[in-house]
């Protein structure tokens, strides 16, 4: 029975991943891939190798499919991954040294056994493979073969998603500009709007007076940063994909165990740092993007007439930035005018508070002095490109590692 109840359970998590992975971009693809035989039981590094096979063959069609599993499958691994670790890393931790370290352990195995019931063993990827994927490489071969295929509304989107994370392609933008001139644009969902891409659109509705939208659109956008840095802190634990390299940090010259361990954690809390402002670079400001977007997302609420919840972010903004005086005085209107003070968005104080505790053990790893001099000169320590882009003859140097 219980081997019976396994296999519905992993049939339908191969159903449930197609399903969840795969945005559909042209109706003859979906159809294509709801008529299709094949079973999705290959990993995505397998469909992607598959996908740049057809791809030098010049079956680009075959080469769009492949590429759309292949990006389906690495979507529905990675949030599993965030869902699995999530999980089991609830229990509540203990000051002793000894369950601290217990709690690690067990939320390791509890993430690894919650993968491999959904996937299996783990799979043995090459270097080359992690590195297109995180650099939306697929995208590059999807764009062209839709191109080539006559769906030039989807090579755009394509094309666009390419551009956003590789950003100083001359090629890709290239192939915008062309795409954008030829087809109609009907935005298709390669993928969701992230954070600052939906500040944005709330930056355009606020400036036109339309408080109402730009309120739900901030909101939005504070929803989409809290999801997308407490995934990218997960992978930093559990995926690996942040990485440089993928390197373990070289634990000879240590001595003690809390040496080692210290080392190594320097690479979480590294990763960890990086994700925090990793929105900054999109927004063109002074300020952090977190309290900026509090910032008009308390004016716009107050303009639409939520006093109690323009409070509510003004409390937050200044849980960060305490003492400024501007966000002060408008807390103070905001309560006058209510005659009440609201409760706390308690949960976006805890967001706030862990990002507080990531700084405070970054800087107890490297030294106060070398925090002050990254915060002062985020663009070189922060905002660097992360991503590389390998071609379609990777190194023969192949680095192969177990990853779900």
């Amino acid at each position: 029975k219980q081997w019976y109840q396994r296999r519905v359970r992993v049939r339908m998590d191969r159903m449930i991943r197609l399903a969840f992975g795969l945005l559909c971009i042209h109706s003859t693809i979906c159809q294509l891939a709801v008529n299709s035989e094949l079973p999705i039981k290959e990993s995505y590094f397998e469909l992607y190798e598959t996908s740049l096979k057809h791809y030098k063959a010049k079956h680009f069609d075959l080469t769009a499919y492949y590429t759309e599993l292949a990006i389906a499958d690495k979507r529905y691994r990675d949030a599993m991954l965030v869902k699995c670790h999530s999980r089991c890393s609830r229990s509540t931790l203990s000051e002793s040294n000894h369950v601290y370290f217990l709690s690690l352990v067990n939320a390791e195995k509890c993430t690894r056994k919650c993968m491999k019931n959904i996937f299996g063993e783990p799979l043995q990827l090459p270097l080359w493979v992690i590195k297109d994927f995180k650099s939306r490489e697929p995208y590059s071969f999807l764009q062209y073969s839709y191109y080539k295929t006559e769906r030039l509304a989807a090579a755009l989107e394509a094309a666009r998603v390419h551009l956003k994370y590789n950003p100083d392609s001359d090629m890709m933008q290239k192939n915008v500009r062309y795409y954008s001139s030829v087809a109609e644009d009907i935005s298709l969902p390669h993928e969701q709007l992230d954070s600052s891409e939906t500040f944005k659109l709330g930056m355009q509705k606020y400036s036109g007076g339309e408080y109402s939208i730009s309120t739900h659109l901030f909101n939005l956008s504070l929803s989409l940063y809290m999801t997308e840095i407490g995934r990218c802190k997960t992978l930093c634990e559990t995926g690996f994909d942040q990485y440089i390299n993928r390197k373990i940090p070289n634990l000879e010259d240590t001595n003690t165990f809390y040496e080692q361990f210290v080392k190594l954690y320097h690479t979480v809390m590294e990763c960890r740092y990086k994700c925090v402002y990793k929105f900054d670079k999109k927004i063109e400001s002074t300020e952090d993007y977190l309290p900026r977007l509090l910032n008009y997302l308390q004016f716009s609420a107050y303009q639409n007439g939520d006093k109690a919840y323009a409070a509510q972010i003004a409390r937050a903004y200044l849980h960060i930035k305490p003492g400024d005086q501007t966000m002060t005085n408008n807390l103070n209107i905001f309560l006058r005018t209510l005659g009440k003070s609201p409760d706390d968005l308690t949960h976006l104080h805890a967001f706030v508070d862990q990002n507080s505790l990531d700084m405070e053990v970054l800087s107890a790893i490297v030294g106060k002095k070398e925090m002050r001099k990254r915060l002062k000169d985020k663009q070189k320590y922060v905002l660097g490109d992360m991503g590389l882009v390998s071609d379609l003859k990777p190194n023969s140097q192949i680095l192969w590692t177990n990853s779900y």
